[in-house]
Parts: structure tokens; sequence; C-alpha cells
């Protein structure tokens, strides 16, 4: 059980820089612009609102889902915890080199997008702001939230996510003036090295109970 006061915060915390440092909306600045390039400031902003709508709806989807999921496909919590921490490697090893992962979006979509009329959905909304990296995060985020304020927190931090998202690609264009490749490149390595480390703990999260019951089966320290 997550414990009240301290844990509740700390576990608010883990939920906020976990999935704001996934989704890195900083990086996604310039391709946010290059996909909406041309576009008045009243369709600009439309299609932004369209994106955080459908990024808001994928993650509370998989937030409710999620157990369900995990039941229907025989998954354990374990298992997945492992899974999403390499999800998370690769996407911070990509970010610590200034790259974006192509777990969020490929090539291929991104030059889908440039010839789209509304990309607020697609490529924006999904896989760019939220991609698998972003509904893992959640998905495992749910499995730790083992009581009413800790689901709550969840919930409320995949809302003040989306917000500071929304208000990062709103100034898009002064943030991109003032910050220059350089400056997003070295905001995205910082970022990078959270994810990582968010990916070992992860990971280190989910082995520890498979090794216990490996050395249990064996008759280790019994």
């Amino acid at each position: 059980m997550i414990s009240p006061g301290e844990g509740l915060l700390g576990f608010a915390l883990l939920c906020i820089t976990s999935l704001l440092a996934i989704i890195n909306p900083l990086s996604a600045t310039p391709i946010y612009l290059a996909l909406t390039d041309g576009y008045t400031v009243s369709h600009r902003r439309r299609t932004l609102r369209n994106a955080m709508f459908t990024g808001l709806g994928i993650l509370l989807v998989f937030a409710l889902l999620g157990q369900t999921i995990f039941t229907f496909f025989g998954i354990t919590i374990d298992a997945f915890r492992i899974a999403g921490g390499i999800i998370f490697f690769g996407i911070g090893m990509d970010m610590l080199q200034a790259k974006r992962s192509r777990v969020k979006t490929t090539e291929e979509e991104e030059e889908e997008g440039m010839t789209k009329e509304d990309v607020g959905i697609t490529p924006l909304g999904i896989p760019m702001i939220v991609g698998p990296g972003a509904i893992t995060t959640v998905m495992v985020l749910m499995t730790q939230a083992d009581d009413v304020a800790a689901i709550g927190i969840v919930y409320l931090s995949i809302v003040l996510v989306l917000a500071v998202v929304y208000l990062v690609l709103l100034g898009a264009p002064r943030i991109n003036v003032f910050f220059g490749q350089t400056g997003l490149n070295v905001m995205t390595r910082i970022m990078g090295l959270l994810v990582t480390v968010i990916a070992v703990q992860f990971i280190v999260d989910g082995a520890r109970p498979i090794f216990i019951d490996v050395l249990r089966a064996a008759g280790v320290g019994t």
C-alpha cells in the first residue's frame, strides 16, 4: 500500500515527472510547428485542442481498462513493468542523443501528416503526443495505485501534464526562438536522463518479485 502523506506526495511526483518526461513537449515543438505550418492562429489552436482531447481520451481509456487488458491477455503486472521499462530505456537513450524516438512517430507518419488538412487527431494527438511510451506509463502507474487516493493522483496527473503540454505547444513559436535547436537538444538530453532512470526503476520493481518467487521455488531462504 502507498502510505499517506509523504508516500502519496512521492507517488504524485513520480506520476507527473514520468509522464512529462516521456511526452517531452519541448522536443515536440519543431514537429508541431512543421505540421501546422501555414495555419492561421485560430486554426493552429483548434488543431492543438483536438490533439489534447485525443490524447486525454486515449490515456483515460487505457488507465480505466489497463487491468482488464492484463487479465484478458494473461499478462502479469511485473512482466508489464519490465517491458515498459525496456521501452522507456530505448526512448531515453534516443533522447540522450537528442534524437526523436521512432517509438513515438515514424518518418512516414510525419511526412503523411504534412499533407493532411487536420493533423490534430493523428499524427499530433496520437502517436506524437500520446504514443506507446505515455500509454505504457499510465498503465504501469495504475498498477502501483492501490487505493482511491493513488488512483485519483494518476488521473489528476494525466490532466495536469496534458495541460502543461498544451501550454508549451501553444507557445511553441516563441519557445523555438528562445531556446534554439541547441537549447532544445540540451533539455531533451536532461529529460532523457530522467526517462532512463525511471526505466531502470520500473525494471527493478518488476524483476524483484519474480526473482523472489524463483528463489522461493528453489527453496532458497526457506
